[in-house]
């Protein structure tokens, strides 16, 4: 009776709801014992448990706000010290989590990086040769400049050639007087203009599309005392071409195809060749890769170059690299390669960053153009002397390195040349310069010599000028409107 009594002072305490007439709880708990023991002896415990509970429950609250308190200066005192910290060793502690972060970004992509590295480093011959579908391309090169030539340069009428800047002998010109058809400016479907002729030679040339006016040239060519054979190594020999050409600076291959590496009737190489500018101008370079083919069956020669990038050739400072280049050459012989007769057509265009009125670039083309297709025909021509200077060199050196003697060497010298003594006349009546030859039979009277003057004469010019004496037109010309050679 006196638990459900103190049960009920408790509640009361707790929810002043609770003793409300309609509550039916505080009704059974009052009446739950007789009035007259209401005020017996276990009235004081009632009072006492009472007390105790407020007091109880007073300390209990007191010590919950003391805690809170505790924690929450704590928490604070924490937090400032924290602050304190990172402020002194922020920079400290943000260098060494960068560094930190990089070791493990480093260690997690080391593979990924080795293999970028190596790629860079290696020219992707899968990636960027020139494809057997783009030779293919150019096997009727020679009759589209068939068409070309009859569409441009030939009257319809009269069906005779017509004049394009100057008359050449042993050809039959159109008379037809106020014939439309005989002027000049006619263009083929494709944009072609009769720009040059000369002897044995029609050259077009038509707006590049893209390049701010600059031309791309093509040009025909039929030599009666050339063979394909000499005509295609005047082309790739890079260094007879250092010979014949004084513009080229440097000239050399620098990667060759791993698929053509041994064959003879076709390669593909990368090279970099550095051409002589006026003074005034910085010299040009060009790194292109370039593949010729000699096919056998179809009785030409196709030569196909175009720009590239290779990591062992970096541009250097002061050489202006040139990014815009193509070309293609086709050579078919009159008969077969090794005999004399030859046509040819090149059509190439390069850009080699630099503005040029067009006034300029024609009247530097009239006169420098034909003059470099004379020099290369004349240097297909001296092919077969050339390989012969170098064969007896070959075998001077061979002697020297078998340290035999002097009088030795001097009549395998004498011998040599007695035997050839017809074609090295030729020869040095072709050159107008003998002191290369007479530097080979002074090699006589001493071996170490011998040697030295072997090499200066290997790399001499051909030419009489040196190549810084050049004029401005020579080199302007062959930079601008000639960058054709796949040298």
């Amino acid at each position: 009776m006196y638990t459900w009594k103190l049960t009920g002072h408790a509640l009361r305490r707790f929810n002043s709801g609770y003793s409300s007439g309609n509550n039916r709880l505080a009704f059974v708990l009052q009446h739950c014992a007789p009035k007259t023991q209401s005020r017996g002896r276990f009235g004081s415990y009632r009072k006492r448990i009472s007390s105790w509970f407020r007091e109880q429950g007073t300390q209990v609250a007191q010590a919950c706000r003391e805690q809170f308190e505790f924690v929450a200066a704590q928490k604070i005192r924490r937090c400032i010290q924290i602050f304190h910290l990172y402020t002194r060793l922020w920079d400290e502690v943000a260098l060494r989590d960068f560094m930190r972060l990089w070791r493990l970004r480093l260690a997690r992509n080391a593979k990924n990086f080795l293999v970028s590295a190596a790629g860079v480093s290696m020219y992707n011959w899968d990636r960027d040769r020139i494809s057997d579908e783009e030779i293919n391309r150019y096997n009727r090169e020679i009759e589209g400049i068939y068409k070309l030539r009859d569409s441009t340069v030939v009257c319809s009428k009269c069906h005779l050639r017509i004049v394009i800047d100057t008359v050449q002998p042993d050809v039959k010109y159109c008379k037809c007087n106020g014939v439309q058809p005989c002027d000049t400016s006619n263009k083929d479907q494709d944009g072609w203009q009769p720009f040059i002729e000369r002897q044995d030679m029609l050259i077009w040339r038509k707006i590049e599309p893209g390049s701010g006016g600059l031309f791309a040239y093509k040009v025909y060519g039929s030599f009666s005392d050339v063979t394909a054979e000499d005509f295609l190594q005047v082309q790739i020999d890079v260094d007879y071409r250092k010979q014949w050409d004084p513009t080229a600076q440097e000239l050399q291959i620098i990667e060759t195809d791993p698929q053509s590496e041994l064959s003879v009737d076709h390669s593909t190489d990368v090279i970099h060749w550095e051409m002589i500018w006026p003074k005034l101008f910085s010299n040009r370079d060009y790194v292109y890769q370039r593949r010729w083919v000699v096919d056998k069956e179809k009785g030409l020669v196709i030569i196909v170059s175009r720009v590239t990038e290779h990591p062992d050739v970096p541009e250097r400072r002061g050489i202006f690299r040139v990014r815009t280049y193509w070309s293609y050459m086709v050579i078919k012989p009159y008969t077969k390669i090794h005999e004399p007769g030859i046509e040819f057509g090149l059509t190439y265009f390069d850009d080699p960053g630099v503005s040029v009125p067009s006034a300029v670039t024609a009247w530097v083309a009239l006169r420098g153009l034909p003059d470099f297709l004379v020099r290369m025909r004349q240097a297909s021509k001296d092919y077969q002397n050339y390989k012969l200077i170098k064969k007896n060199a070959s075998d001077i050196l061979t002697l020297s390195e078998k340290d035999v003697s002097k009088e030795q060497v001097k009549v395998d010298i004498d011998d040599k040349l007695k035997n050839d003594k017809t074609t090295m006349r030729d020869y040095k009546n072709q050159q107008d310069d003998s002191t290369n030859n007479t530097n080979k039979l002074d090699l006589t009277h001493d071996v170490q010599q011998e040697n030295d003057d072997l090499t200066e004469t290997e790399n001499k010019d051909i030419t009489t000028s040196p190549k810084e004496e050049q004029g401005l037109l020579h080199y302007f010309y062959l930079t601008k409107l000639f960058a054709y050679l796949d040298i």
